[in-house]
Order: structure tokens, then C-alpha cells, then sequence
């Protein structure tokens, strides 16, 4: 069973994110998706509040966090423990693959966006865990090389916008072949490798907007 999902999407509750959980579930649900992945910086979204927008909208919300590790980010979906900022990136990995939750390097092979980088996805790929190929908010020749290395590597893939504007949401996306749409099976898909990323990259224009938002928040704030 095909379904869409952007697994990689930052709120309000992210200090450089511009839309609201609500504006990014209408902007998701406007183009098709079956549900989104709510990854804030070091922020973890609380799970009931996923379940209550889930059973409110019939789109499913996944918990999320994108952790700020000593090496670079790392994407923990329905997180069950605490990480904090700078801790060890094995860790990590390790312990959230030990509690069940799903994880993926996010734009893996970009510098400028704290990718972990190739030798430690390398260490890193004994556990099989996916790598965000298709990630709409990072260059192409990135997403490029991040493609090659998981193919090299014979790494699933995955695909998301790191959408903080909600006209972004969706840009970028995965494929997961679940069983059915509830969170269990969707993370369990997930965690077998049963994704293929889609999508494109998001407008020169967005990304000037969406620049601007982030402006405008800070001085607000």
C-alpha cells in the first residue's frame, strides 16, 4: 500500500521555522500527502498532541525531532527518550534503533546543512538505516552525491522537504510501502527500507520567502 509522506518538516516550535502545525498540515493535505513527519531542532513533538491533530484531520502526524548531534543532524522519529544537544552521534543512533523508533541521515553529504558526512554514514550503515536522497531544500549535486553513496552502500532512501514554510510542505517527499496508515506500520515500513523518495527541489522563489519569514520571526521575537 503506497502512501506519501514528508518526513521531514519543521514548525514554529523550530527557532527558524515559520508555520504553524496546523498551516503545515493544510499544506500537506493540499497536495496529496497521507501524512508528515514533524522534525523540529532538538525540539521532540509531543506524541499526544500528534495522536489529537491525527484523529482531528485523519492525516497522520508522525513525532518527530532532528537531533543537533556532535557530528551533525540526525532525523529520530517517535523519539521515546530525550536526546540533548551535542550528544555523540552513535549514541544515538544506537539507542533510538534499540527503543524502535525510525531514523534517518538527513542530507547526508551537505556541508552547509550539518550533514554527518561519508565516513561516518559509513560507520554508520551496518544498522541499514535509510538516507534522505531527495531533500528539497538542499542543492542537487548533494542530493546527488548522498544518492550515490547510499546506492554504494546499498542504503534505503528516503525523501523530504525540511520544509519551514508551509508553501514548501510536500516539495519533497517518500514513498512507504505500509501496510495501512497507522503509525506503527508506517515506522515499521520505514525501518525495513521500504521507501522511495520523490519529489523535486523547492523554488529559487520559496526559498527567498521562506528567507524572509525567518527575518521577520527573529525581529518579532
Amino acid at each position: 500500500m503506497p502512501l506519501l509522506f514528508d518526513l521531514h518538516v519543521h514548525s514554529t516550535a523550530s527557532n527558524d521555522g515559520c508555520s504553524t502545525l496546523a498551516e503545515l498540515i493544510d499544506a500537506a493535505k493540499s497536495k496529496g500527502l497521507d501524512g508528515a513527519a514533524i522534525t523540529d531542532h532538538d525540539v521532540p513533538m509531543d506524541p499526544k498532541k500528534a495522536s489529537e491533530m491525527t484523529k482531528q484531520t485523519g492525516f497522520l502526524v508522525i513525532p518527530g525531532i532532528e537531533i543537533t548531534t556532535d557530528s551533525g543532524h540526525l532525523l529520530v522519529l517517535d523519539p521515546r527518550r530525550p536526546f540533548h544537544k551535542a550528544i555523540q552521534l552513535m549514541e544515538v543512533l544506537e539507542v533510538a534503533l534499540i527503543d524502535g523508533s525510525a531514523v534517518i541521515i538527513p542530507h547526508p553529504t551537505d556541508p552547509m546543512s550539518h550533514g554527518i558526512g561519508t565516513a561516518l554514514t559509513e560507520k554508520a550503515a551496518r544498522h541499514g538505516i535509510p538516507l534522505e536522497t531527495m531533500n528539497a531544500s538542499t542543492m542537487r549535486r548533494y542530493n546527488s552525491s548522498a544518492a550515490s553513496l547510499a546506492d554504494r552502500l546499498s542504503l534505503p532512501k528516503t525523501g523530504g522537504s525540511d520544509a519551514h514554510l508551509a508553501k514548501a510542505v510536500g516539495d519533497a517527499y517518500t514513498s512507504i510501502d505500509a501496510d495501512d496508515r497507522s503509525l506503527p506500520s508506517v515506522l515499521k515500513a520505514i525501518r525495513e527500507g521500504k521507501t522511495s523518495p520523490c519529489g523535486r527541489q523547492t523554488s529559487r522563489a520559496l526559498t527567498v520567502e521562506t528567507a524572509f519569514m525567518r527575518i521577520r520571526r527573529r525581529i518579532k521575537l
